[in-house]
């Protein structure tokens, strides 16, 4: 049943970890986030206002019915816990009201429109128009109810790596995308052509997203999307890109290892600049050799070849 209202919490958050703050939240039920009045999903260079010193403030948005007592003292659960990693920054759960639909869905309108990447691939919500010229994919994704990851930085460094390969006529085959989210790094790379895609996540509600987001633009047939945790999967892949955070990356370095089949592209994101070198020192044993590390704000995107 389509919802005519929404809460809207505000939480002060430093500018960092805004990435973070809306993965979070996705996992607690959020549909949907937007900070400063700009949106974090639309997967371009936010302007030079976007300061990683300050703090922001980001609007997350729950459904009506949600239990918001208990809801609130998840999110300070959640906060509590990101705080060590951003000693002497702030965070701050703020108030509520109550919006309604028609407002949410002209906020995001505002901030979000049909865009490219690489020589082929467009990335449009399904209130634009867009023809297709010859040779190029286009997927359709909304932001907020259908979309809302919040995942900007780290998911466009993806995004652009995989996007490369094809574009440089090194088009993979197999794909295992870790962390999936929305499914949009899975269906990025099954409409350029890859037709094997394991995408996982451990969070049901991202597994259930992408997979809607998969059956509306067609690609169920390539992509296979599971909850199954990444040392229960079977196989090797061409690429096996990871966007999760910095630790979780150094965690399971063996097992992403084992899925990457030999001269095979590894791509790690959901690193932040001052968490680089202990990622690539994490991965110093591995038989690997680093290619490039490109940035996006304050966030690394980690590109290594299987030896």
């Amino acid at each position: 049943m389509k919802n005519d209202a929404w809460i809207l919490i505000e939480i002060s958050v430093p500018a960092p970890a805004v990435d973070l703050v809306c993965d979070e939240l996705s996992a607690l039920g959020c549909s949907g986030t937007l900070v400063e009045k700009r949106d974090l999903d639309t997967f371009t260079v936010p302007d030079d206002e976007f300061d990683p010193g300050t703090d922001l403030q980001l609007q997350a948005y729950f459904p009506a019915e949600t239990d918001m007592p208990q809801l609130r003292i998840l999110i300070e659960q959640t906060l509590d816990g990101l705080r060590p990693f951003f000693p002497e920054r702030n965070f701050h759960l703020g108030g509520q009201q109550q919006v309604k639909q028609e407002d949410w869905a002209e906020d995001w309108k505002q901030h979000f429109s049909t865009m490219r990447i690489g020589r082929r691939l467009i990335i449009r919500p399904s209130w634009e128009e867009y023809s297709p010229l010859l040779n190029e994919k286009v997927l359709e994704l909304d932001p907020g109810m259908a979309f809302g990851t919040g995942s900007h930085g780290t998911t466009l460094l993806c995004l652009e790596a995989i996007v490369e390969l094809f574009d440089r006529g090194e088009a993979p085959r197999s794909l295992l995308d870790v962390g999936t989210g929305s499914g949009i790094l899975a269906m990025a790379a099954a409409a350029l052509g890859a037709n094997d895609i394991l995408a996982c996540d451990i969070d049901p509600l991202a597994c259930e997203v992408a997979t809607e987001n998969c059956r509306k633009n067609n690609l169920e047939q390539a992509i296979q999307i599971t909850c199954d945790p990444l040392d229960q999967l079977p196989g090797t892949y061409d690429v096996v890109v990871a966007n999760i955070l910095a630790e979780e990356n150094l965690r399971l370095a063996n097992q992403l290892i084992d899925h990457l089949a030999p001269g095979g592209y590894l791509f790690l994101s959901g690193i932040l600049k001052e968490k680089e070198q202990m990622v690539c020192d994490g991965f110093a044993r591995q038989p690997l050799k680093l290619l490039n590390i490109t940035h996006q704000d304050e966030w690394v995107c980690l590109i290594w070849q299987r030896c």
